[in-house]
């Protein structure tokens, strides 16, 4: 397949090598990390989710019930939740320029015949192998360019120290190509080199092609099982919580006891004749009726039961992955 041509040092047309080429993949795909919005491209709960696709959630929970808490009920609730998107509409293409070809007979210009499988795939292959506008989630930046962050992610842990991830896209090249343009037809007998401004009216047909197969991105909590091949695009990241399990404790307990009751009390008593007054002597008895008591006290024991722990348990732990293939 025939390479899109360059104009030599010496006014010379020549075919572009694949290294040269390298330039044209820049270009687009500094055009396409130009901008967050827009076919391909990721964000992390957009203002706007209108023809966006959901491509996975993170969920932020923790307990509600401190460290040491018992007997706990083990409720939970959620701190933040993370969705993720990415564009996966169709971008309007509007190709006035193409660059031109020698087929060995005649030179003309390069159909989507031969520009898709030239010079389109391999700039999607330089995307997914961590070039110029793709996306990471991990911790820290990425080393080779730089990289810029477009969204924190935040695991909370009651009673400790959170810890955080981020979505990272790389916004400028470890390194430039060199320049070089590939020509184009200025009329049917003048050829003209291309401006960059002109090769980057291929990007929305870049655009279109990673939304329908490589350079797709899901968040899952393992690479998806279907539609191509899938690798991790940076390191997984867990919500985590405060274990609840069962454990003795020692407590106090402080109240006060009411009750009525029935029961026969049997005792001396002291006998008197009413109508004198005269003191007759002791009288032993039973004596059979209703009684009111009272108790106050505090009771001391060990207990089992629910208990937060400090250890931690794994709830969900996630990826973000990209299509290679």
């Amino acid at each position: 397949m025939a390479g899109p041509l360059k104009i030599t040092a010496d006014n010379n047309l020549q075919e572009m090598t694949s290294g040269e080429q390298d330039y044209i993949e820049h270009v687009l795909l500094g055009d396409f990390a130009s901008a967050d919005t827009g076919v391909g491209t990721v964000s992390v709960n957009p203002g706007s989710t209108t023809g966006l696709t959901l491509i996975g959630t993170f969920t932020d929970t923790r307990r509600t019930e401190a460290v040491g808490t018992h007997p706990a009920a083990g409720t939970t609730t959620t701190v933040n939740t993370y969705n993720f998107y990415q564009d996966r509409q169709t971008a309007s293409e509007s190709i006035s320029n193409r660059p031109v070809e020698y087929d060995g007979s005649s030179i003309s210009e390069q159909t989507d015949a031969t520009i898709d499988p030239l010079w389109i795939d391999s700039t999607q292959d330089n995307l997914v192998g961590a070039g110029l506008g793709s996306y990471v989630l991990q911790p820290s930046a990425p080393s080779g360019g730089t990289w810029t962050e477009k969204g924190t992610l935040t695991n909370t842990i009651i009673g400790g120290s959170s810890n955080t991830t981020k979505l990272w896209r790389k916004t400028v090249a470890t390194s430039v190509p060199t320049t070089v343009r590939p020509l184009k037809l200025a009329s049917s007998n003048v050829i003209q080199e291309m401006t960059d401004t002109e090769i980057k009216q291929f990007t929305p047909r870049l655009r279109n092609k990673i939304k329908a197969g490589i350079g797709q991105y899901q968040l899952a909590t393992s690479a998806p099982g279907s539609g191509g091949t899938w690798a991790a695009a940076g390191s997984a990241f867990t919500d985590t919580r405060r274990q609840v399990s069962n454990q003795s404790y020692s407590g106090s307990y402080t109240g006060t006891y009411s009750q009525n009751f029935a029961g026969s009390y049997t005792g001396y008593y002291a006998r008197y004749q009413a109508y004198t007054g005269s003191y007759l002597g002791n009288f032993a008895g039973t004596y059979t009726g209703y009684y009111t008591g009272y108790f106050s006290g505090t009771y001391t024991g060990s207990y089992t039961g629910a208990t937060v722990q400090s250890a931690t348990e794994n709830v969900a732990t996630l990826t973000l992955w990209v299509r290679t293939a």
